[in-house]
């Protein structure tokens, strides 16, 4: 009787006796072998992996570029523990600006002074280096954020002008007084918002004969650095720029107006993501990534940077995995949500003479890719590249953090 001869009960029991790579040598011998290892042991192997799992679905699997097989998830997942990964620097600019990213499974959308860059992700280095759409509009001046959702994307330049560009084309409209600096936006639905360092304004989009206007519906009297609207745009959540009674945190209702000041023990939000109906994260100017939970109203776990650096943005796979930009040397933290107190790695872009240091203004990524905005250039990181060279940092851990 042949191995292949056996049920699939049968061979998951031989399996369990088998090293990780004779299961690779048996799967490279017999295509049903490898159907059966691949649907049963690497599946359940790679389910919670950092950056690669697969349990119901993350995020994170919408901007995957391909699909990888489980096998491949479980080396890529390893290639992020390790900081084995290539390196690769694309668009330098001379001039100092604080890029913005936004990635999807087909494009990288990334700003540069009064410019929105869309870039197809394909060919041998996964991104090309010619663009292949500018978006833009005549007034000329630096955008500051911008936000994607669907085919929909809402930027807002520092003179508080702000554009909307879909499928019916690009509209533009003055949301502030050019003298205030202007933040942060986001939207959901109809609901738009804008922030600068003055207030905060909430506005509804009308659409007429295939125009779009906005209308101004609630004001608030807060300079939010990052702010996020709820999947069902009936809560925005924003982080005051800074805030001396250390409650930076807030929530608004977007019906009411109603204001809760959240218990979070932070002086400034530098970014903020939502995870879910009840949980935040955020990262702060106190050196600390935070998750809070709205149902106890208090931080329920808080990851210090192991060199006292503010963290500038923050990057969440949709399961496990947290990546912090730092304010310097463009490094970028690994946080296992499940593991308190500690990073899990760190990654530091290669260096240049001319540009030594920088902070992460904007992260993204996927499974196998990392985008580092830095004040000169963009960094990928490809971690499925086999001959990667490997940087592990995570010795430097230390009990007390």
């Amino acid at each position: 009787m042949k191995l292949t001869d056996l049920n699939i009960d049968c061979l998951l029991r031989i399996f369990k006796y088998c090293s990780e790579r004779e299961l690779v040598i048996l799967s490279q011998a017999s295509n049903y072998l490898g159907a059966v290892i691949e649907q049963n042991v690497f599946y359940a192997m790679t389910q919670d992996l950092l950056l690669c799992g697969h349990r119901n679905k993350p995020c994170v699997e919408k901007r995957n570029q391909s699909t990888m097989t489980y096998f491949e998830r479980l080396q890529v997942g390893r290639n992020w523990l390790k900081g084995v990964y290539l390196e690769r620097h694309y668009f330098h600019h001379s001039q100092m600006f604080p890029s913005r990213l936004c990635l999807d499974s087909d494009y990288l959308y990334i700003t540069h002074v009064h410019y929105l860059r869309k870039y197809r992700r394909t060919g041998p280095e996964s991104l090309q280096r010619r663009y292949e759409e500018e978006i833009n509009t005549p007034t000329v001046s630096d955008i500051s954020d911008f936000v994607k959702k669907k085919d929909t994307i809402f930027a807002g330049r520092v003179n508080g002008s702000c554009f909307v560009s879909d499928t019916d084309g690009i509209t533009e409209q003055t949301m502030h007084h050019p003298k205030e600096y202007l933040f942060c936006v986001d939207f959901m639905d109809s609901v738009y918002v804008s922030s600068t360092d003055t207030c905060c304004k909430l506005w509804k989009r009308s659409q007429e004969f295939g125009l779009s206007h906005f209308d101004l519906f609630m004001q608030l009297q807060h300079s939010f650095k990052s702010m996020k609207l709820s999947a069902d745009s009936q809560w925005l959540y924003g982080g005051l720029y800074t805030d001396t009674g250390r409650r930076a945190l807030r929530a608004i209702h977007v019906d009411s107006g109603e204001e809760q000041v959240l218990n979070s023990n932070t002086i400034s939000i530098y970014d903020l993501k939502i995870k879910d109906d009840h949980v935040l994260l955020t990262a702060n100017f106190d050196t600390t990534f935070r998750i809070f939970d709205r149902r106890t109203d208090r931080d329920v776990s808080i990851w210090e940077d192991p060199f006292d650096s503010s963290f500038y943005c923050l990057e969440y796979d949709g399961l496990y995995a947290v990546l912090c930009g730092a304010k310097y040397h463009g490094r970028v933290n690994l946080y296992d949500i499940r593991v308190p107190g500690k990073y899990v790695q760190l990654y530091f872009p290669g260096r240049t003479r001319q540009h030594r240091s920088s902070p992460v203004y904007s992260l993204a990524c996927d499974s196998q890719y990392m985008f580092v905005a830095t004040d000169h250039n963009l960094r990928v990181f490809d971690f499925k590249i086999n001959y990667g060279v490997e940087r592990d940092y995570s010795i430097f851990r230390d009990d007390k953090y």
